[in-house]
């Protein structure tokens, strides 16, 4: 089975060093990146199930279409595809508001302050 990564950040430098080290580390077979919300919706909306990624790492700010967006337009997706796709919401904001938001969206699996430590990427990449 693959094991599928995304990466949705404007950050290119997070994308780049993220990347990298789940390169390092070995933890993912397929790593996309997008730039935006919209960018990673409409990719998941036209691809097959069997192609999909299992786990997005989401960050909260960008352009376009932030976080917060994204998870909206995520509940339009076939169920089958949300069914196995786990969210962590990135962020290097650790303002209660946000981690309490993050926190009770039934979507997200856990919010992760940045930089990402390698030993959370082992944790949450352990497929």
């Amino acid at each position: 089975m693959m094991r599928r990564l995304a990466i949705i950040d404007d950050d290119t430098i997070f994308q780049f060093t993220t990347k990298v080290k789940i390169e390092k580390l070995n933890l993912a077979d397929e790593i996309k990146i997008f730039g935006d919300g919209e960018q990673i919706f409409q990719y998941l909306n036209e691809t097959i199930l069997a192609d999909l990624p299992s786990i997005l790492l989401l960050d909260i700010n960008m352009p376009i279409a932030d976080g917060w967006d994204f998870l909206e337009m995520y509940e339009s997706l076939d169920a089958d595809k949300k069914e196995n796709m786990k969210i962590y919401m990135l962020s290097s904001s650790i303002n209660p508001v946000d981690v309490e938001k993050a926190d009770a969206h039934p979507r997200i699996t856990k919010y992760i302050t940045k930089p990402i430590q390698d030993q959370v990427l082992q944790e949450i990449l352990a497929f």
